[in-house]
């Protein structure tokens, strides 16, 4: 532990977050993750992005630098979906009854990104204050909606192969990320289609 504070120290590469480290605690980790690098880093966009990804940094960058009339944006794979009310399947809401039998529209959770007006509004909610549900994309997209942002969807992150055009790839909509990251990461990065293509131009985006 004092070696990775030592290279916090130096790099400011790790966020460190006092939540306990279980799948159910997940809406809370990621509350709290916004909350911490919003109070460390100023930035126009945060990005939450799963490691079980294929991600092109540059292409997001591109993305995030277009001219956008909406402060408050809210920037992902949309989607809507039923209700999982059964608790012996994964994606399970205990608190399913209190949104009907289809979810409201927001993003998957394997990556989004938010401005930093939404950021800075969920940065000032007292712990506690909002519901948090069982599932962190739900959570957060049920905070979107009482904040009234723009949603903002964008099917180039969450691309199932490698286009000119992705910004993430990944298995959707089998698994929550790629399926087999340890060997299908290797695979893609192989492909110069991902690892060696331009970055996107500015007028794409």
């Amino acid at each position: 532990m004092a070696m990775l504070e030592k290279e916090i120290e130096k790099y400011r590469d790790f966020i460190l977050i006092d939540v306990e480290e279980e799948y159910l605690k997940l809406p809370y980790k990621i509350v709290a993750f916004f909350k911490e690098a919003f109070k460390l880093f100023e930035a126009d966009y945060y990005a939450k992005a799963d490691d079980g990804i294929y991600l092109l940094p540059d292409r997001l960058a591109t993305l995030l630098a277009k001219e956008r009339s909406h402060s408050m944006t809210y920037i992902g794979c949309m989607k809507k979906g039923p209700v999982i009310t059964d608790p012996k399947l994964k994606w399970y809401e205990k608190s399913g009854h209190l949104i009907g039998n289809e979810y409201f529209l927001h993003a998957y959770g394997s990556i989004y990104v938010l401005s930093a007006e939404v950021v800075a509004s969920l940065a000032a909610a007292r712990n506690n204050s909002l519901r948090m549900f069982n599932n962190e994309d739900v959570t957060i997209g049920s905070r979107m909606l009482a904040m009234n942002v723009h949603h903002e969807d964008n099917r180039a992150i969450c691309d199932p192969r490698c286009t000119p055009t992705s910004i993430a790839v990944w298995d959707i909509p089998r698994c929550s990320g790629l399926c087999n990251p340890a060997s299908k990461l290797k695979e893609l990065h192989k492909i110069g289609m991902c690892s060696e293509s331009p970055t996107l131009p500015p007028d794409y985006v």
